[in-house]
């Protein structure tokens, strides 16, 4: 049984490093002579679980049975739903947990917030056809050149996604 819902803030620092192993395991998918996995795993838990103690940032975990499957982690600010990370294990891709989430996402997501953002890594060609497909269009890139910047109407992301 699917469960999705929003991690309790007060379990990060039990909770962070599974998540950072989930990451870490589809971006050796994408660029496997990427970062050192301990360098980059204490980076990475040191600028985020900081980060994720803002009220504005949301990390939502999909289990199965209990099992950690994907985490979605995102925040809102004025008018913008900015999406930062989504990871699913190998095994469940494409099986229909990215619209399941969504789902949750669309009643999660104040009604007014006008605009979706998102930044994919440039080597990542599968989540920029991800996020064109979802109606996002690119708008530039990030400070470092790594990343894309997308954008696009909140709203008809959410119906295009649910929709089709």
């Amino acid at each position: 049984m699917i469960k999705i819902g929003f991690m309790d803030k007060s379990r990060a620092q039990e909770l962070m490093p599974e998540l950072f192993e989930l990451l870490y395991a589809n971006m050796n998918e994408i660029d496997p002579a990427g970062e050192d996995h301990d360098s980059f795993k204490e980076e990475w838990l040191t600028e985020l679980i900081p980060a994720v103690m803002k009220p504005a940032r949301r990390i939502v975990l999909i289990e199965d049975e209990e099992k950690l499957i994907g985490y979605f982690q995102y925040y809102v600010n004025a008018d913008t739903f900015m999406m930062e990370e989504i990871q699913f294990v190998k095994e469940r891709q494409g099986t229909g947990l990215f619209r399941e989430l969504y789902r949750f996402l669309r009643d999660a997501v104040p009604a007014d917030i006008e605009f979706a953002e998102a930044y994919a890594l440039n080597a990542n060609l599968r989540s920029q056809a991800i996020l064109t497909h979802i109606g996002l269009e690119p708008i530039g890139e990030s400070a470092n050149g790594r990343c894309i910047h997308y954008r696009g109407d909140c709203r008809a992301m959410f119906d295009r996604i649910l929709n089709t």
